[in-house]
């Protein structure tokens, strides 16, 4: 089984599969100190025997000039009829600063994750990359396209079946977001992560969410997000799907735009 505590161990040596679905963010969008915390739980007794929990949390720091930075940790557990079917924890952190103009970013990443249902152990990803605002305004929103790279490192639970791998791989992204008026606020993000060697061997990941505000800084937040990985473990499924909807708090200033 997957042991919580060995994410702490890791916090400053650790983006799904490959990066995980980081909304977009940007220098000046949330001055200061901000961040938030979300759960959604889940819990049936009768004729259906149930409980499922999804926690939540990101803590970022902006210096509304030249840089941005944050940590996003989750972790996720359930089963049915008392048998284990889900158990899964991310810990993410993130430096992003801005080139000659804040359209352009480079970021630099470190992620730990694993997961027993997909037999990951221990996932460690490092990388870097560039970051293009191509598209902002305020009727339409903001789009933005990234390209970098990142060394990654697998063990699985059956390393028989499994060998531990250590691979590069390139991270191309495209990710998009609207603010609706004071209290909403949609976003897409879609990567594409081959090996540098053998791009056959991929993968590609993809989130919706909305996001509206329903009294102060408390939200919800309805997700859906879709992960496809060419050569998964032995006996692990090629797709996952996922379908979340959130409550959870934000402290610090709102987004600006």
């Amino acid at each position: 089984m997957f042991k919580l505590p060995f994410f702490f161990l890791f916090i400053f040596t650790t983006t799904l599969s490959a990066v995980k679905f980081i909304a977009p963010n940007e220098v000046g969008l949330r001055p200061g100190i901000s961040g938030n915390i979300q759960a959604s739980v889940n819990n049936q007794r009768g004729n259906t025997d149930k409980d499922e929990y999804d926690i939540r949390a990101r803590a970022s720091y902006d210096n509304n000039h030249s840089y941005v930075t944050w940590l996003e940790f989750s972790y996720a557990y359930g089963q049915a009829s008392g048998v284990e079917n889900e158990n899964k924890a991310f810990l993410h952190y993130r430096f992003l600063h801005t080139l000659y103009s804040k359209n352009w970013n480079w970021e630099a990443f470190v992620q730990n994750e694993g997961d027993d249902f997909r037999q990951i152990q221990r996932r460690l990803l490092g990388g870097a990359g560039l970051r293009w605002r191509f598209y902002h305004s305020e009727t339409f929103g903001r789009v933005y396209i990234g390209l970098g790279a990142y060394d990654e490192y697998l063990e699985y639970f059956n390393a028989t079946a499994d060998p531990e791998e250590n691979n590069i791989r390139l991270n191309a992204y495209f990710a998009y977001t609207k603010k609706f008026g004071k209290d909403a606020r949609v976003s897409l993000t879609s990567y594409y992560q081959p090996k540098v060697d053998n791009f056959k061997d991929h993968y590609i990941l993809s989130a919706a969410s909305l996001l509206f505000y329903v009294y102060g800084q408390i939200y919800l937040k309805m997700s859906l997000s879709y992960a496809y990985d060419t050569v998964p473990a032995v006996g692990v499924k090629k797709e996952d799907m996922q379908q979340l909807t959130s409550i959870g708090w934000k402290f610090g200033a709102k987004s600006n735009r």
